[in-house]
């Protein structure tokens, strides 16, 4: 279980994402955990539920040995800002989306631990892909590495690289989304019903994702096994190939890998 108190200033869907995974797979005490959050109802609540402590800056600010930013990035000028008297002898995380380590700490007016994370939608059941970078500063990579163990698994990268975690596993989702709803409407187009295309699209994607996930076996592997000689799956996957789908994507990726960093000047 983590020491160290954490001060969560943030607690809309991220911020309380992490800090129900921190308390519900009890890697935190829930008095070790203090929220606050510019819509005071929003700290209020996720306190009444997961019985983590609603405070004012002033007191997390003198109590916290880490915190935790996950205000939106257009917020953190003043967000640092605030903090930036107080912050000495404490660690930063930040999980705001395309804002360097060195813009933190300038913000700050301060050399200080800084750590950036980039988490994905999954976090909100339990099953995030989460990268991680640090700053020299940092010293105790593993008690940061666990508090994003509450929300999925956790992989660390270079700073340069998180432009491409964004592209690729923070965007991530919402790809899985769009094939989602257009294997949803071949269904449809077939004939099955909304609801049955639904379930069946579903828990296919679901199915797929767990076996990829829980083996070692590849991708292209995966696809031979499902994929019999003159079959439905390969007349598919020819339409696929003939389309240039894997082509589609790749643009598509690196399209956000570039939009990434024109937002984070990088």
């Amino acid at each position: 279980m983590i020491r160290s108190v954490i001060g969560v200033i943030g607690c809309g869907n991220m911020g309380g994402a992490v800090v129900r995974g921190l308390i519900w797979k009890r890697i935190a005490d829930p008095g070790a955990i203090l929220l606050i959050d510019k819509d005071k109802e929003k700290s209020k609540a996720l306190s009444l539920e997961t019985g983590a402590s609603f405070c004012e800056l002033e007191q997390i600010l003198s109590a916290s040995d880490i915190i935790f930013l996950a205000v939106k990035p257009q917020e953190s000028d003043g967000v640092l800002k605030n903090l930036a008297a107080g912050i000495g002898g404490k660690t930063v995380i930040s999980i705001m989306a395309g804002v360097p380590m060195d813009s933190i700490t300038a913000g700050l007016g301060q050399e200080i631990p800084v750590a950036r994370a980039m988490p994905n939608m999954a976090a909100f059941v339990s099953e995030s892909m989460t990268a991680i970078s640090y700053n020299r500063l940092v010293d105790d990579k593993k008690e940061i590495k666990e508090i994003f163990e509450g929300i999925g698994k956790v992989i660390e990268v270079e700073e340069g690289l998180m432009n491409a975690v964004t592209a690729l596993s923070g965007s991530g989702p919402a790809y899985l989304f769009y094939l989602a709803e257009a294997l949803i409407r071949a269904g449809i187009k077939m004939g099955l019903t909304p609801d049955k295309a639904d379930e069946l699209v579903r828990q296919t994607l679901y199915g797929s994702s767990a076996f990829l996930s829980g083996g070692k076996i590849g991708p292209e592997e995966l696809i031979a096994k499902v994929a019999s000689k003159g079959g439905t799956t390969e007349a598919a996957l020819k339409v696929f190939d003939d389309e240039g789908l894997k082509d589609v994507i790749k643009k598509a990726v690196l399209k956000a890998e570039e939009r990434s960093m024109e937002i984070s000047g990088g």
